[in-house]
């Protein structure tokens, strides 16, 4: 893509909550850098529409979006065939929040002027193996989320940018939870309802590709389900794996669920206060349930970092990215939070054990406990891991390194 800071940069808010967020966040750091920033509200279609039909000359716009938003069929934005994205010639970068096996429908689809970004590298090391057709794809990591408002986020070209909150860092000492754990929890039941119908045959290889990821915690995913599909189908076409895996996703619900639920399970069960933010943890089997707290629905963006403004730990589990990063990792920085997460080879580069976090390593329940004892038997160190990080997460880890990247090659 080429680098042009007069491009116009087209953001959609108002379909997932959580993207919303990050587009709103991005906003307002290219709004600051002055670009010029246009907003498409789904929740207003008409007044979308027509703001966007009254812009002079079109195709001199970058749509930036996540997860293909704007590009999944929706009806405000086409007629079916094709979307005013490519009737108008803007070029598009889809920032995928996920593996890249979850989006082989839209990275098979041949959308004109496409560019994906990636927020691990083996993510894009899959993208360039089996779709070499994407014109450009980008590592481009998550950033930490501060609290911003949308008060002027109206559709249209923005004048106003929106606002962030300044924040007053509460000591750890006036904070009042021990641990907080900012994500949704899904059932095993929930999760195997979408193979219900399979054969079973089929359903005991997934299984047993979700037993050996759970025994092998650093397994990346995307290679692993690329290799059970070489042994069990060794004569299959070449360009089948990557629709194959696709209906694979399975895999990464169900460890991704396995090993939240552990780490919650197992500081619940030692003890410790839990405070979960986020949906269906009341549905968690545990034999301490006094000792887990939570709100039982879906919580917004701007919950979340209020829940991080009052916790001395957030705890972070890996969703399966092993060469890149959570966001919540960095939110809980921002937030001054001392961080506890297990690791990945971009954050073995990025930040420090026990510096800027403290560390533990998934499947093993001792070094989680390990963990949190040191944390709170001794708060002038969690206070200081928090002090150290939310400097650095300030200097490296807001939306503005996003923008300012964006800003480079777009």
């Amino acid at each position: 893509m080429t680098n042009n800071s007069n491009k116009r940069i087209i953001l959609i808010t108002g379909n997932t909550e959580t993207l919303g967020y990050f587009s709103r966040e991005l906003a307002f750091y290219l709004h600051r850098s002055d670009r010029e920033v246009f907003i498409w509200d789904m929740t207003r279609p008409v007044e979308s529409i027509s703001a966007f039909e009254a812009l002079p000359d079109k195709d001199r716009s970058v749509l930036l979006t996540f997860n293909f938003i704007g590009c999944n069929g929706e009806g405000q934005f086409g007629n079916g065939l094709d979307t005013i994205w490519e009737q108008y010639g803007i070029e598009i970068v889809s920032i995928m929040v996920d593996s890249p096996v979850y989006y082989y429908r839209q990275l098979s689809a041949g959308i004109r002027g496409l560019s994906v970004a990636c927020i691990d590298r083996n993510h894009v090391d899959y993208v360039k193996k089996w779709h070499p057709y994407i014109h450009n794809v980008y590592f481009w990591p998550l950033c930490g989320n501060e609290p911003v408002d949308d008060i002027w986020m109206k559709p249209g070209v923005m004048g106003h940018p929106p606002y962030i909150r300044p924040r007053a860092i509460i000591p750890h000492d006036q904070r009042y939870i021990d641990i907080v754990f900012i994500a949704n929890y899904v059932t095993r039941e929930g999760i195997e309802s979408s193979i219900a119908d399979a054969d079973p045959e089929y359903v005991d290889f997934l299984h047993g590709i979700c037993d050996d990821m759970i025994a092998h915690p650093g397994k990346e995913l995307e290679k692993t389900l690329y290799e059970s599909l070489l042994r069990e189908f060794p004569d299959e076409e070449t360009d089948a794996y990557p629709e194959a895996m696709f209906h694979m996703i399975y895999v990464d619900l169900y460890v991704r669920s396995y090993f939240r639920a552990q780490a919650v399970r197992t500081l619940t069960e030692a003890g410790y206060m839990v405070h979960c933010v986020g949906q269906d943890w009341d549905r968690l089997e545990t034999l301490r349930p006094g000792n887990l707290i939570h709100t039982s629905v879906m919580m917004t963006s701007a919950d979340c970092v209020r829940a991080l403004e009052t916790a001395r730990i957030s705890l972070n589990v890996m969703p399966g990215f092993k060469a890149g990063a959570h966001d919540r990792v960095f939110s809980s920085m921002l937030a001054g939070c001392a961080t506890l997460t297990d690791t990945s080879s971009y954050l073995d580069e990025a930040i420090a054990p026990w510096e800027d976090y403290a560390p533990f390593i998934p499947g093993e329940p001792d070094s989680i406990i390990d963990a949190v004892s040191r944390l709170i038997s001794e708060p002038e160190l969690a206070q200081r891991i928090a002090d150290t990080s939310r400097l650095k997460a300030e200097r490296h880890f807001t939306w503005k390194k996003a923008a300012d990247i964006i800003n480079e090659v777009i």
